[in-house]
């Protein structure tokens, strides 16, 4: 019998923070905010030839990417500059991260071996993404999100 995936194994938890050999991984990340803080996305790799993105929402409010405002962003790597500032709107206080890929033109997350592994650093976290084609690799996507409150 194969190993199950890492959605597999979120769903049988009933979480969305797992430890998958020794690491702790997360279907989404959540970090703190409020309105006007300053979100800074710097993309640092893309280790897969699918399309990669981290896409972002709000509990509340929405984010402002030059003067463009919307409730769910998503900056794939293929479209988006490799840095970029989001400015919160609203009585948020909570950004939500995920990452996506996609795969023969279908915009995909939270499938297969899909998951976030995150690492902080003084400027912010990492995050480093796999997406849900074959095994987890933690190297599909990485990219910093620093927050200025």
């Amino acid at each position: 019998m194969a190993d199950p995936t890492i959605a597999e194994l979120f769903e049988r938890s009933g979480t969305d923070t797992i430890n998958h050999r020794g690491r702790i991984v997360r279907a989404i990340v959540r970090l703190p905010v409020r309105d006007a803080a300053v979100v800074t996305i710097q993309r640092r790799d893309v280790g897969s030839p699918r399309p990669q993105a981290l896409k972002l929402a709000l509990n509340k409010g929405v984010l402002d990417v030059h003067h463009h405002r919307a409730p769910v962003v998503a900056l794939w790597s293929h479209t988006s500059p490799e840095t970029i500032e989001l400015t919160v709107r609203g009585d948020a206080s909570t950004l939500e991260v995920w990452n996506a890929w996609s795969f023969g033109g279908v915009d995909s997350s939270w499938i297969g071996n899909s998951g976030i592994v995150t690492r902080a650093e003084d400027r912010g976290q990492v995050l480093q993404c796999s997406d849900g084609v074959g095994p987890a690799s933690f190297n599909d996507l990485v990219a910093l999100v620093s927050i200025e409150r």
